[in-house]
C-alpha cells in the first residue's frame, strides 16, 4: 500500500500527516455520481527521514500486515457480538423467560463492548512491538 501524505506538524521524533483516503470508485466522480468527497485522516508516524511541515510523502506500509490488523478491528468484536447473543439466548431460553431475544440482544452489545476492549489491549501490547507497521519512506 502507497500513499502520499502532508506533514501537518512535527515534534518529538515524530510526524503528523495528513493522508487523504483513496476513494471507492477511485476518484471518477463521472463514474459513480458520489461526489468523491473524501474525508482525510491524520496518522502519526516516526520522523525517520526528517521530514518538515509542510513536505509531502511516501507512506508505504505492508498489505499483509494491514489486512491482519483490519481483521482484528472487526472480527474481534464482531465474533463478541454472536457469542453474546447466542448465551444469552441458551440461558435465558432455560430459565423460562419469555422475551428472551431482546434481553439477548443486550447481553451481545455488553459483549461487544467488552470486544471493543479486547481489541484496545490487543492494540496496546502489538504497537509495542511493531510500531513501524505503516513507515514515511521517503520526501516527495
Amino acid at each position: 500500500m502507497d500513499q502520499v501524505g502532508l506533514v501537518r506538524k512535527v515534534s518529538n521524533g515524530e510526524a503528523e500527516v495528513e493522508v487523504r483516503r483513496i476513494s471507492g470508485c477511485g476518484e471518477n466522480c463521472k463514474g459513480c455520481g458520489g461526489g468523491c468527497n473524501v474525508p482525510s485522516h491524520v496518522v502519526v508516524l516516526s520522523n525517520d527521514i526528517n521530514a518538515k511541515v509542510g513536505d509531502f510523502v511516501e507512506i508505504k506500509g505492508e498489505t499483509k500486515n494491514i489486512l491482519k490488523y483490519t481483521m482484528i478491528i472487526y472480527m474481534v468484536p464482531f465474533v463478541f457480538l454472536i457469542m453474546g447473543i447466542s448465551l444469552g439466548m441458551k440461558f435465558l431460553k432455560n430459565m423460562s423467560i419469555s422475551s428472551y431475544e431482546p434481553l439477548s440482544f443486550l447481553i451481545g452489545l455488553i459483549f461487544l463492548a467488552f470486544g471493543y476492549l479486547v481489541v484496545k489491549f490487543i492494540d496496546k501490547k502489538v504497537g509495542k512491538k511493531e510500531e513501524n507497521i505503516i513507515k514515511m519512506t521517503r520526501i516527495i
